[in-house]
């Protein structure tokens, strides 16, 4: 009776504990969609211009989901987007080149303008939260910004920007928070496409956000391959 009762206690967290995983990355069909963001060795100055060395070789993501169709958008003049996103210190950097050809800037309304959308979930909540919801327009104004933001600039006439966030101990090797990026383009005055990095069939209405992964590669110092070196070598 007590075996029977452990059995159905166990059948009973799995169950409860695979729903929850479930539920999370099947959200928008997340499942294996996530972006690694690569420690690095040298923090990139925020400038807005993408001359750091630290983008070289950052993996860029591409934005190429339409959020209001929710179908794959295709590169072409009207619009194309990417970015790539790297730690340190506890700070996210992020990275973005944009092409689009017409820009709306500097009107009365933001909406009215083309702008960027970032979604952080620094808790990893799992749900889009407006505690964390960023809309940037294209322009270098003095202003106070909302943390964990603390800086933006822009470059090349709005075509590259750099940000960073101070996360502190979110942004360590292993974490994960969830993250998304969108560009809305507004010509004429009227918004005409919402692109994002997200998966196929993903849309606005989604309310679960793709993972951000915090990874670092450790490479051995030359003492540590000397060491490793002599270990090989007293097996033979």
């Amino acid at each position: 009776m007590c075996l029977n009762r452990q059995i159905i206690a166990a059948v009973g967290f799995l169950l409860m504990t695979t729903s929850y995983a479930l539920g999370h990355v099947t959200g928008g069909n997340l499942q294996n969609f996530q972006y690694n963001a690569e420690l690095a060795s040298v923090a990139p100055i925020v400038d807005g211009y993408l001359d750091d060395p630290v983008w070289e070789t950052a993996i860029p993501g591409k934005m190429e989901q339409d959020l209001k169709t929710g179908r794959h958008w295709a590169e072409s003049s009207d619009f194309t987007g990417s970015f790539a996103a790297v730690w340190r210190n506890g700070f996210l950097y992020i990275a973005i080149k944009l092409t689009d050809d017409k820009l709306e800037t500097h009107q009365r309304k933001l909406l009215l303008e083309d702008h960027l959308i970032i979604y952080l979930d620094p808790h990893h909540s799992g749900r889009k939260d407006d505690l964390y919801r960023f809309e940037i327009p294209i322009r270098n104004e003095a202003g106070m910004l909302d943390y964990p933001l603390t800086r933006v600039e822009w470059g090349n006439n709005g075509q590259t920007c750099e940000l960073s966030f101070q996360l502190d101990g979110l942004a360590e090797k292993g974490k994960t928070v969830g993250f998304a990026i969108a560009y809305n383009d507004v010509d004429n005055g009227h918004l005409q496409h919402k692109i994002a990095w997200a998966p196929d069939g993903y849309t606005e209405e989604n309310v679960f956000l793709p993972d951000l992964v915090f990874t670092a590669k450790i490479e051995p110092n030359k003492q540590q391959k000397l060491i490793q070196w002599g270990r090989i070598k007293s097996l033979y």
